[in-house]
């Protein structure tokens, strides 16, 4: 009993939606002040009549065809024959509506082709094959809908892919061949699921005696027809619906389907579905024996059929006929009858014939066509995994030549950080400094300062003992660093009297195996002495600190010197080839590593001030911790 409600609440909803639709069409045409643009506007309005007033549609449509000829619109035109064509066949005339068809298809034609233009013709060769397939033309009903498919897959036009295949479907369903025809139905519903499709699957498992499955697409198909109404379709639904209750037994609720889809097609004129509908009926009240209602209904659906010529509902109603009047024991109109349907059952045994014939012809086609798919795929295939291939080699000689030029540049970039390094140990031992350290041991001596030279000889030799081993190593642990320096420091301090005083700072979370490239510091600690806190009035200070964030080690080197400036100034008047030296190799090593390691280094000398007044200068480097600890 729900169902029957939703299905009036759909039946009304698409009166009201497609009625709304068109009012709005139909105010817009009447506003329309371009006569161009009214044909347009009169096939859309044919179009939204489709499925409640075919006669409207049909109206609307030959005012669109006769403006789209006065100005010369070949595209409307070719629309508007489609749409008067399509009034007739839902008036169930299929020779009128192959004419309009053939006329949209000839005009269409005409026309430059663009996307537009393309799926009109696939909706006009769309027609023309249902119409066929109405007709048991189905060899040239599959014809015309395989021409509408591949253009339809042209565009990836889903929605009509799916009524196509369902078309094709229908066709097989037609020739009874049912498990081709849930293939198509299948392949439709996989595209998109449209409400007639579902319905028509589910027709399928009805058949094969599979009512749970059959129920579901059944249901399906009427939430579909929720969203998107179809009078035509849900008729045709409501038939389906009836079959399934005949089957399960409950035919009340069989009868109360029958007569909403007869509510339907009459709505909407569809006399070749409403057969349907009166012979289900007819043979509903004869197994009741009400065989006045039997007969009632036979007789209409007989009509129509004669109407329409459709031999299969001729013999059914002819055979039923003849069995209510044996019953009623009208013999005469019994025998009658019985003659017309040994009459109409001989036509059905050539259409069978005819349909077996085309079954075996449709299936040596289809076959084929499987044949050559497969082996379009297979070429397919193959031409495929040659471009793989193709590209394979390709990528894999382009990632040789890469890795090998990647691999040589890192042999130039260690090539090159052997000889910084090497320089740089040359310039840490370097005679100019040699001879002074050696200088300063003789003055202790000389003025009987024997523990001092002990102790200057002592951290000397320390210095150079530890120079000489870092030279054997790309990098050193911060403890070495840290007494390295020191070491220089204090012999610096010495040799200059004490003129600066130091400090060196680590921070406790820094690992013990932390490690950072040799000899690297030395440089920018020597050139705070030398530039910085010598040529400084009073005391100097160097405070030399080690710091650790989450991805960095940072290392400050800062003095209260003079300052970048005045130091400059200093160069230009005493150039020190030396320190310069020592200082542009420091930062070749620290380029040189980034390139090497493509780890970001950071070197930046930076002068401090206060209101303008110099304060002294800091270096500070920043290594990345992961290739420090890589370094390790």
């Amino acid at each position: 009993m729900r169902k029957i409600l939703l299905f009036l609440l759909i039946l009304s909803a698409l009166f009201i939606s497609a009625q709304s639709v068109a009012d709005s069409l139909l105010a817009l045409l009447k506003s329309e002040k371009n006569p161009a643009n009214i044909p347009a506007l009169q096939n859309q309005i044919s179009d939204e009549y489709k499925y409640s007033d075919p006669e409207q549609m049909q109206k609307f449509a030959i005012h669109a065809l006769r403006n789209a000829k006065k100005h010369q619109d070949l595209y409307q035109q070719a629309i508007a024959y489609q749409n008067i064509g399509t009034s007739f066949l839902i008036f169930g005339d299929y020779d009128k509506a192959l004419q309009n068809f053939d006329a949209a298809e000839k005009t269409g034609k005409n026309l430059e082709e663009n996307k537009g233009v393309q799926e009109t013709l696939a909706k006009i060769y769309g027609s023309k094959g249902f119409v066929h397939a109405e007709q048991n033309r189905y060899a040239l009903a599959l014809e015309y809908d395989f021409r509408a498919l591949e253009i339809y897959e042209t565009y990836r036009n889903k929605e009509q892919i799916a009524k196509i295949n369902n078309n094709i479907g229908v066709i097989y369903r037609s020739i009874n061949d049912n498990e081709k025809a849930l293939e198509y139905f299948l392949i439709a519903n996989n595209n998109k699921k449209i409400a007639n499709v579902c319905s028509n699957i589910g027709f399928i498992y009805l058949n094969k005696n599979d009512l749970k499955n059959a129920l579901k697409f059944f249901n399906e198909a009427l939430l579909e027809y929720k969203k998107k109404p179809d009078a035509r379709g849900l008729g045709d639904l409501y038939n389906n619906y009836a079959s399934y209750f005949v089957k399960t037994g409950d035919i009340t609720q069989a009868k109360k389907y029958l007569f909403e889809a007869e509510k339907i097609f009459l709505s909407i004129q569809d006399k070749f579905e409403i057969s349907d509908t009166y012979m289900s009926l007819s043979d509903i009240f004869f197994k009741e024996n009400n065989l006045v209602k039997a007969i009632f209904y036979s007789k209409k659906s007989l009509e129509v059929a004669n109407e329409l010529d459709i031999t299969e509902t001729k013999v059914i109603t002819e055979k039923l006929l003849s069995d209510i009047y044996d019953k009623q024991g009208n013999k005469e109109l019994a025998l009658l009858h019985l003659r017309n349907y040994n009459v109409e059952r001989d036509k059905l045994e050539k259409i069978i014939n005819e349909q077996q014939r085309l079954k075996t012809e449709l299936n040596f086609q289809y076959e084929k066509e499987q044949l050559e798919k497969r082996e379009n795929a297979s070429r397919e295939r193959l031409k495929g995994f040659f471009i793989i291939a193709l590209v394979g080699v390709f990528l894999l000689g382009t990632f040789l030549y890469y890795r090998n030029r990647e691999k040589q540049k890192t042999i130039l970039l260690q090539k090159q950080l052997a000889e910084f390094e090497h320089k740089a140990l040359h310039l840490q031992m370097n005679p100019h400094f040699v001879f002074n350290c050696l200088a300063a041991i003789s003055a202790f001596v000389m003025q009987n300062g024997k523990d001092e030279a002990v102790r200057y000889l002592s951290k000397f030799s320390k210095l150079m003992r530890l120079t000489l081993e870092f030279s054997k190593e790309s990098s050193i642990t911060i403890d070495k660093e840290i007494e390295a320096l020191k070491n220089y420091l204090e012999l610096e301090q010495l040799r200059f009297n004490h003129k600066f005083d130091f400090k060196i700072y680590k921070d406790p979370e820094i690992e013990d195996d932390t490690t950072i490239p040799s000899l690297l510091l030395q440089p920018y600690v020597e050139n705070a002495i030398i530039h910085g806190v010598v040529p400084k009035e009073g005391k100097g200070f160097i405070d030399i600190t080690f710091q650790q964030t989450e991805e960095n080690l940072i290392c400050t080197i800062t003095d209260n010197g003079v300052g970048i400036e005045r130091s400059k100034m200093g160069k230009a008047n005493f150039v020190n080839a030396h320190k310069s030296m020592a200082m542009e190799i420091s930062q070749k090593r620290l380029e040189t590593l980034e390139q090497l390691e493509n780890k970001k280094i950071e070197l930046d000398i930076t002068e401090l001030e206060d209101n303008e007044i110099v304060l002294g200068t800091q270096v500070l480097i920043k290594l990345p911790l992961e290739f420090i600890k890589h370094t390790t």
